[in-house]
C-alpha cells in the first residue's frame, strides 16, 4: 500500500497541477489532488450498495457532496477500496479455479473440444442445493465477487472458440453452473451477462499487492501493476491492454467525483473562485484519462479484440448483454455534469441498452447531477467571470477532444466486429454506424461550450434512455 497523501486545505491549493514525479507506462501523469469526502462508502460492493436500513437515499435532499460520499471513496471513487478477492469457501472455490483454467483451455481446442472439457468439469460440482447453501452464506460483496468468474465462464462457454464467428442464440452453460449464476445474479440484483462494470470495475488485481489489501489512489493508477484475474483468451496481450484502457478511465477519473460535486455546490452559492478551482481539477483528471486511453487503445489489435467478443458476444442472446463505456461512472458523471444532450437516435438507443446494467442508485445520483440548478453552463454564462469561464471551456473542449480521439482510435479497433450489443448488416455497416454515432456524440459534447445557447432539457426519449421517468 502506498503512503497516504497529506491533507491540504482548499485555500492553499494551487490551480497549477504539476506532473507526478514517477512515470506510469512511460508517461508522467498530472498529480491531481483529491477532494476529501466527509464520509466513506459503506461497503466494498460495486453494484449492490445497500442503503442504511434498506431506505433509498434522498440524493436531492443530501445534495451533491453528501450524495457522492455515500456512493464513492475519496481514494478509489466507484472502485473498491481493497484489492478484489476471488477465493471462495468450500465448493465455490472451484468456480474461480475453473475460470482460471478455462481461459487457457479455450485456445487449445476447437469449439466441440472446449465445450466437452467444460461440461466434464461442470459435472464435477455438487448439486445446486449445496452450492446455494454456500453462496447464500457469503456477504454481499463476496457474493458480488463470485458473480465475476461465473459471468466469465458463461461467456467462454457460449463463445466456444475465439476464432469462430460471434455466437448467436441461447447461452446457458451446463448446470449446476447456470443455476448458480442465475441465483447469484438475482441476489445481487443485476443482469447475469458481461458488462463494462464487470469487466473493468469488478475484475482486477494489482501485482505487488495482497488480495484484500487496502489501496490508495496512487496504487490504483499504477496501470503497469494492473492485471485481470481471469482470461477470455490467455496470452492475448490485446486483452490486457483493453482492460487497462478502460480501467485507466475509472482509476485516473477518481478526482472527478469529488470535484464535480464540489463544482455544483459552488454554483449553488455563487462561489466563483471555488468553481474555477474545481473545474481546473476536473480538466486535469480528464487530461490524464485522455493521455492513457490515447496511449493504450492503439495497442489493441483489431483481430485480437475480435477474438474476445466482449462487445458482441451476447448479441441475440436470450438476455442481451454488452460491455461499453456508456456504463462507466466517469462518462455518466461528465455527461450529467456538463449537460450533454444526446440527439442521435442510434446513440440514444445505445445508451438505453447499456444502462440496463447500471445500478439504480447510480442513475438516481446522476439524475441529481444533471438536474441540479443552476446548471454549470447557466451559472458560468450568467456569472460573467473570465476565470470561471476559461476553466469551464477548458473542460468541455478537452471533453470533446477526448470523444474525437475515441471515435478515431476506437473505430480502428472495432473494425470487423459489432458494438454496443446491437446487430448490424456486416462489418462495414457496423463501422459506418459507429463513426456516425460517435460524430454526433462529439457534436453534442462540443455544443456544451456554446455559452450563447441556453441550457435545455433532454428530449423525452433521450431522458428515458438515461433512466428518467417519461
Amino acid at each position: 500500500m502506498s503512503a497516504e497523501r497529506a491533507v491540504v486545505p482548499l485555500s492553499r491549493l494551487s490551480p497549477e497541477v504539476p506532473q507526478a514525479a514517477r512515470r506510469i507506462l512511460g508517461a508522467r501523469p498530472l498529480e491531481v489532488p483529491l477532494l476529501v469526502l466527509e464520509d466513506e462508502r459503506r461497503t466494498e460492493s460495486v453494484l449492490a450498495l445497500a442503503p442504511p436500513a434498506g431506505v433509498p437515499l434522498d440524493f436531492d435532499e443530501l445534495g451533491p457532496l453528501a450524495s457522492i460520499a455515500a456512493l464513492a471513496s475519496t481514494e478509489t471513487g466507484f472502485l473498491q477500496t481493497r484489492v478484489p478477492v476471488f477465493d471462495f469457501p468450500g465448493p465455490l472455490g472451484r468456480v474461480a479455479d475453473l475460470c482460471r483454467a478455462a481461459g487457457a483451455e479455450i485456445v487449445r481446442h476447437d469449439e466441440a473440444g472446449f465445450r466437452f472439457w467444460f461440461e466434464t468439469n461442470a459435472g464435477k460440482f455438487p448439486p445446486i442445493a449445496e452450492l446455494r447453501r454456500h453462496a447464500l452464506g457469503l456477504s454481499p460483496d463476496r457474493l458480488e465477487a463470485l458473480l465475476v468468474p461465473l459471468i466469465y465462464l458463461n461467456h467462454l462457454w457460449r463463445q466456444g472458440n475465439p476464432e469462430q464467428d460471434p455466437a448467436l442464440g441461447p447461452s446457458a452453460m451446463p448446470d449446476p453452473l447456470h443455476e448458480l449464476l442465475t441465483l447469484v445474479a438475482a441476489e445481487v440484483g443485476t443482469i447475469p451477462r458481461f458488462s463494462q462494470i464487470v469487466m473493468t470495475m469488478m475484475a482486477w488485481q494489482l501485482d505487488g499487492s495482497t488480495d484484500g489489501e487496502p489501496i490508495t489512489h496512487a496504487d490504483l493508477v499504477s496501470l503497469d501493476r494492473m492485471r485481470h484475474p481471469f482470461w477470455l483468451d490467455e496470452g492475448n496481450q490485446s486483452e490486457l491492454d483493453l482492460y487497462r484502457s478502460f480501467f485507466a478511465v475509472e482509476a485516473f477519473g477518481v478526482p472527478l467525483y469529488g470535484w464535480g460535486a464540489y463544482a455544483l455546490e459552488c454554483a449553488a452559492v455563487d462561489d466563483r473562485a471555488g468553481g474555477a478551482l474545481a473545474l481546473t481539477m476536473i480538466r486535469a483528471a480528464l487530461r490524464n484519462v485522455y493521455t492513457y486511453t490515447k496511449m493504450l487503445i492503439p495497442r489493441i489489435d483489431a483481430h485480437q479484440f475480435r477474438r474476445l467478443q466482449v462487445t458482441y458476444g451476447w448479441v441475440g442472446d436470450e438476455v442481451n448483454g454488452v460491455a461499453s463505456g456508456y456504463q462507466l461512472p466517469f462518462m455518466l458523471m461528465l455527461d450529467a455534469l456538463f449537460h450533454v444532450n444526446y440527439r442521435h437516435d442510434g446513440v440514444v438507443a445505445a445508451r438505453a441498452n447499456n444502462l440496463r446494467f447500471v445500478p439504480e442508485h447510480w442513475k438516481r445520483f446522476f439524475h441529481l447531477v444533471y438536474n441540479r440548478q443552476p446548471a454549470l453552463k447557466t451559472w458560468v454564462t450568467e456569472a460573467g467571470d473570465s476565470g470561471l469561464e476559461a476553466a469551464y471551456l477548458g473542460c468541455v473542449q478537452l471533453f470533446g477532444l477526448f470523444r474525437q480521439m475515441h471515435r478515431h482510435l476506437g473505430g480502428q479497433v472495432i473494425k470487423g466486429g459489432t458494438t454496443t450489443g446491437r446487430i448490424f448488416a456486416d462489418a462495414h455497416d457496423n463501422y459506418a454506424n459507429f463513426m456516425d454515432e460517435m460524430a454526433a456524440l462529439v457534436a453534442d459534447t462540443t455544443a456544451t461550450g456554446d455559452l450563447a445557447a441556453p441550457v435545455t432539457p433532454d428530449s423525452p426519449t433521450a431522458a428515458a434512455s438515461r433512466g428518467e421517468p417519461r
